[in-house]
């Protein structure tokens, strides 16, 4: 049975966060890893990116859920955040700039422990296997980072070394290319690391980690058997299940709960998620809170039926307090609006929050889709209702593959919704034949039922990011996305 209490293998939040030690960072001759405590602190630079930068804790949010039919952006910056809304980003805008840069920055950080660690010969190390954990957490590391360039920017550059050598002006690689480093680098992951957080330090990258995350690159490859098996490994590990409460899995005192697979953590001092603080209603607080819930969206949880937990710890329905942009007129904003609810502590900007990156019911309904995608209709409909079961719904009714594809892209949307999940499961959806999100994406209507106008491109070429001006005035060898 999948359902299990909120306790995470004895594990506790409040241990003093590892990320609390101090890294190592711009090596030089004269700053190199020597020793396994210099291993430790440069693998801790490389996780401090994760709660550092923007990407996680501000702009994917909107890059996923938010240019998607799951919410409206609401961004007050007119040249970087309002274009996710609209499709009309080019290859000057700021935000999609940093995000590119702070990827690479990670990788960068990756690849610094990656390049040095096989080169240390400690005797602390002496009969375990924290060496070889230490260069499954760096690839971890680089393989998640390049999992979001890839499905945000398609081909990109592979920088597997932190030293440049003569290549100075590296070229983008094919997206093949690019899956198949991420697949190679997690499947060393899934066979060094351990079952549990090394030391009991939660936010480490863990196997089940990089099964999850495999499962997940596997199905933007389109590559159903392998996604089953790695979802398979991990529903099957014995490590992770259900929470009977939908509403346990949110907030700091249900961190690292039984479900959670990877979680970025903010222990609530020093690194605090401050991005709750941009997204939840807070009374005393005038910003413009991103990533408002669509009508679309509050339209399929009617439609689901879906009014109990799942629902009431999604949202929080409140009047605006500060400007509501855009879409102009999706919500009367005098009214009761959809505030995200799922870092439901902003603490003013100093939310101790964690923000979850892979979970057991993404890998159930992933497992779902890839039995489905494979003809294995009874094992799809048998995940599928575990899910909907959780939520107090019924058993689904879809029997065929087509419907059952879309019954489940269905429950993922109310599932996991401001999760990051929704952009890539369109675009999986639409590879599979279900839907055309131009044509989704432009069909979408506000609360009182007129066309937002999206106007995204016949050509598709909104799907992708591009390349930021800036990294292309600075290296001779990128090349832009098409339409762009």
């Amino acid at each position: 049975m999948l359902f299990g209490g909120a306790l995470s293998l004895g594990l506790v939040s409040c241990k003093k966060s590892f990320l609390d030690k101090k890294p190592v960072s711009d090596l030089t001759s004269a700053n190199n890893y020597t020793t396994a405590s210099d291993a430790e602190a440069g693998l801790t630079g490389a996780y401090r990116g994760l709660v550092n930068g923007n990407f996680y804790l501000y702009d994917n949010p909107m890059n996923t859920d938010g240019r998607s039919d799951n919410c409206y952006v609401n961004g007050d910056n007119t040249t970087a955040e309002q274009p996710l809304e609209n499709f009309t980003y080019t290859s000057a805008n700021t935000n999609i700039q940093r995000d590119w840069q702070e990827l690479y920055t990670d990788i960068s950080d990756a690849n610094a422990v990656l390049d040095k660690v096989p080169g240390i010969n400690d005797l602390t190390w002496a009969g375990t296997n924290r060496k070889s954990q230490i260069l499954g957490e760096a690839r971890f590391l680089r393989a998640m980072a390049y999992y979001w360039l890839v499905t945000e920017w398609g081909s990109v550059p592979l920088v597997l070394t932190d030293s440049t050598g003569s290549n100075l002006y590296p070229t983008r690689s094919s997206v093949p290319a690019v899956y198949a480093q991420i697949v190679t680098d997690l499947v060393y992951a899934d066979t060094t690391l351990p079952v549990t957080p090394y030391n009991g330090q939660l936010g480490r990258a863990t196997q089940g980690a990089a099964d999850a995350l495999l499962a997940k690159t596997y199905a933007q490859m389109g590559d159903y058997t392998n996604c089953l098996v790695y979802a398979n490994k991990v529903i099957n590990s014995g490590t992770y299940s259900l929470l009977s409460d939908f509403s346990k899995l949110w907030g700091g005192g249900n961190k690292n709960n039984a479900e959670s697979i990877f979680e970025i953590e903010f222990p609530g001092t020093g690194y605090t998620n401050w991005g709750a603080e941009m997204v939840d209603y807070v009374a005393s607080d005038a910003w413009p809170k991103r990533n408002i819930g669509s009508s679309d969206l509050i339209k399929a949880f009617q439609a689901a039926g879906d009014n109990g937990a799942r629902y009431t710890s999604t949202f929080n329905w409140q009047i605006a307090n500060a400007s509501f942009n855009m879409p102009a007129n999706a919500w009367d904003y005098t009214a009761p609006i959809p505030f995200m609810n799922k870092w439901p502590d902003p603490a003013g900007y100093n939310s101790p929050d964690d923000i979850v990156l892979l979970r057991l019911a993404d890998i159930i309904l992933l497992a779902a889709e890839a039995n489905n995608q494979l003809g294995n209709t009874g094992d799809a409909i048998t995940e599928l209702n575990l899910i909907r079961t959780r939520a107090g719904l019924p058993n689904t009714t879809a029997t065929t593959q087509a419907d059952l594809g879309m019954a489940i892209l269905n429950e993922r949307r109310l599932e996991l919704v401001f999760e990051g999940t929704r952009w890539n499961d369109l675009l999986r959806a639409e590879a599979n034949g279900y839907l055309n999100i131009v044509t989704l994406m432009n069909s979408q209507e506000n609360s009182y039922g007129a066309n937002i106008n999206y106007n995204m491109n016949a050509d598709k070429h909104q799907y992708l990011f591009p390349v930021p001006l800036e990294d292309i005035q600075l290296n001779k060898n990128l090349t832009q996305n098409n339409g762009y």
